[in-house]
């Protein structure tokens, strides 16, 4: 009998290159690094823990494995004996966290490897009753070679009945935990069904992996954890102080982005902000037969059709620019297409920041850009003050760290992950060479930007672009601004020790104060901020730096963009015509806020105009509330009661309330005159 060997041996490893030259032709360079550590350990029935950069090649662990038991099955002669048994129906499992990952995973597959895959969700399920096909006949008589099912499905009775199978059994080559670092959202119910390989592109060291692999009942010597950089050398991080309200209706930084025509993806936290960014955006681009195509939305909502096209038209339509995801996509879905990945908002945790940044630059030759628009808790972060006691829920301490670096980010993430080689993961961006440089990097070291790294669109069905230079009169507008700035300054520090006697014009020098005025739509960062402060010395960064930056940010919030000439358009023109760009690129003058502190808008009417286009019989506390908040009249208004009664009934009513008086009275007269006058004059 010829000796048996195993797959993880030199001879056995050759036999895995030579099958995959041979049945898949998507490969012509053969397996990667990862592929070809993690394929021969799964083959060997081992425990493996893949943990690999977005887009290393880890969805080929799913496939490869049942390709190499289907051609050493229908060719026996042609391959030695093999340590482990070689099924005839070879079947893997992969638990996903989502249905969109699924589907993905199943799309995928079938078109690289050509194997058959199912999806089981809940309307390919309901889909299956409908054509009353038998679900579990069909799995426990191994017709699909791959199966991808979550972890709630797991646990119905159809599972129960398909485990219990020992043809179903016999057959399966391995199970796999996909996006494994989500594990313990499953519960520690889920330890019982899977416990074979897993793989991810985020997980921490520490505690965070001990707790997935005692999950998963990974330890001994059959365990394999491998550890490859999740580091994306093609991708540029930049984290930026979202400037504008995370609950409102304006995200005017998106638009010098998009302007630049790239395949994006932008992550937001709920389905909610996720169509106040898309009708934003719709409303803000020009007028075109392709303007319903150019962005998507992508979320759980949505049916699987719909996000499956979705996927489909930023991989294959140049008119499909973007996509407003929520976490549904972030998990494991990727386009090959998309070079930015933009999250408005901070992320819960660090790994979810990782997995949305990691959905640009699949394409190691294009350069990509990892954008985060973060909240004011970010910039509290960033200067080192914020408490972690004191938020309302419980904050990932990766997160903070990320949050708080003012050195390089590439170099905290590698720390956060503890990417190899040390030797190199743990520089900045230029000492170690990186092929392109965060943004942290770029202030530190002076960098520019280069516009031949992102080239900026030059079509002209664009978005409408936000000017970067201010008029005349906004800027003495700015300038008073920070004048009124330099008093407050003033104030407070004068009676700190270090500044009892420095002059007053110190306090916000001129030619400070000038260049902040000149370049207010430029600073889109703390850190910018931080770097043109510190080219003039100013010795309050520390202690004044966040405040000066918080007025800069209102101050840009009050700058209106072409889009909202007013007089553009007569008063009946029909609401299409908003989308239409403007007829001029200038802008009005800065807007001050008046009496009305919480206004973001002027009214457009006055009040005379407001109560002869709203005089209709309404209630008293209905015309209040709408004086008061849709035409931003302030609290204190109140209509004189008098001028919106008739005359006439005015009169009825004083006459009806005498009547009513002498009603009232009039027996208390009568009583006195009959009773009490005659009681008087007998006595007398």
């Amino acid at each position: 009998m010829p000796p048996t060997i195993a797959f993880t041996s030199s001879e056995g490893m050759n036999i895995i290159e030579s099958i995959v030259k041979k049945r898949v032709t998507k490969f012509p360079n053969g397996l990667r690094e990862l592929q070809k550590i993690c394929i021969p350990k799964i083959l060997n029935q081992e425990d493996v823990f893949a943990i690999d950069a977005t887009g290393g090649g880890k969805s080929a662990l799913f496939a490869i494995p049942i390709l190499i038991h289907l051609e050493i099955n229908q060719n026996p002669t042609l391959y030695p004996t093999f340590t482990t048994h070689i099924r005839e129906k070879p079947v893997g499992i992969v638990v996903t966290p989502t249905k969109g990952l699924a589907n993905d995973i199943v799309a995928k597959l079938m078109s690289n490897f050509e194997i058959l895959v199912f999806a089981y969700t809940h309307d390919n399920i309901s889909a299956a009753r409908r054509a009353s096909i038998d679900l579990v006949k069909e799995i426990t008589s191994c017709k699909y070679q791959l199966i991808c099912v979550d972890p709630e499905h797991l646990r119905e009775r159809e599972w129960y009945l398909i485990a219990n199978s020992s043809n179903f059994r016999q057959n399966i080559i391995f199970a796999c935990a996909e996006e494994g670092h989500v594990i313990d959202e499953w519960g520690l119910g889920f330890r019982l069904l899977i416990s074979v390989f897993s793989m991810t592109a985020t997980m921490q060291p520490g505690p965070p992996l001990l707790s997935v692999c005692s999950t998963l009942g990974f330890a001994g010597s059959r365990f394999h954890l491998i550890r490859r950089s999740n580091e994306c050398p093609n991708t540029k991080i930049i984290l930026q102080t979202l400037t504008s309200a995370i609950g409102g209706s304006e995200f005017p930084q998106l638009l010098p982005l998009l302007n630049q025509q790239r395949k994006t993806i932008i992550h937001v936290r709920t389905i909610e902000l996720g169509y106040q960014v898309f009708l934003y955006l719709f409303l803000n681009s020009p007028d075109t037969p392709n303007q319903l195509r150019r962005f998507r939305m992508y979320d759980s909502l949505a049916s699987e059709k719909y996000n499956q096209k979705t996927i489909e038209l930023l991989e294959n339509d140049p008119y499909c620019q973007a996509a407003i995801a929520t976490k549904a996509f972030s998990l494991g879905i990727h386009a090959q297409t998309l070079v930015d990945s933009v999250s408005i908002g901070t992320s819960d945790t660090q790994d979810d920041s990782k997995q949305n940044g990691g959905h640009a630059g699949r394409d190691d030759k294009v350069l990509a850009r990892q954008l985060e628009k973060v909240k004011k808790i970010a910039e509290v972060a960033a200067v080192r003050n914020v408490k972690i006691q004191s938020t309302k829920s419980p904050i990932d301490p990766a997160k903070v760290v990320f949050l708080a670096e003012s050195l390089c980010h590439v170099a905290c993430e590698n720390i956060i992950y503890a990417n190899p080689p040390l030797e190199t993961s743990h520089l900045d961006c230029i000492q170690a060479e990186r092929r392109i440089a965060c943004g942290l990097c770029c202030v530190r070291y002076h960098i520019p930007d280069d516009p031949r790294l992102f080239p900026p669109s030059v079509d002209e069905s664009i978005l409408p672009p936000r000017a970067d230079d201010l008029t005349e009169e906004e800027i003495n507008e700015v300038k008073q601004a920070l004048a009124g700035y330099e008093e407050e300054v003033w104030l407070e520090e004068r009676l700190r020790g270090p500044h009892c006697y420095r002059p007053r014009y110190s306090y916000l020098p001129k030619a400070l104060s000038d260049q902040l005025a000149l370049d207010l739509l430029k600073i889109k960062s703390i850190e910018l901020l931080t770097a043109i402060l510190t080219s003039h010395s100013w010795p309050f960064i520390i202690s004044q730096g966040l405040s000066l930056f918080i007025l800069l940010t209102s101050l840009q919030a009050r700058v209106p963009t072409p889009d909202y000439l007013p007089g553009s358009g007569s008063e009946d023109e029909d609401m299409d015509n908003l989308l239409d760009p403007p007829a001029t690129s200038s802008r009005p003058a800065l807007a001050p806020a008046g009496n009305q502190p919480r206004a973001k808008h002027r009214p457009q009417q006055s009040y005379a105009e407001a109560e002869s286009l709203y005089a209709r019989p309404t209630g008293k506390s209905y015309r209040s509330k709408m004086y008061r908040r849709v035409l931003g009249a302030p609290r204190g208004y109140k209509k004189s009661p008098l001028k919106s009664r008739n005359p006439i009934l005015f009169i009825l009513a004083g006459c009806i309330s005498i009547l009513l008086i002498v009603i009232i009275i009039s027996p208390f007269i009568v009583f006195h005159i009959f009773c009490i006058i005659p009681l008087v004059n007998k006595a007398s």
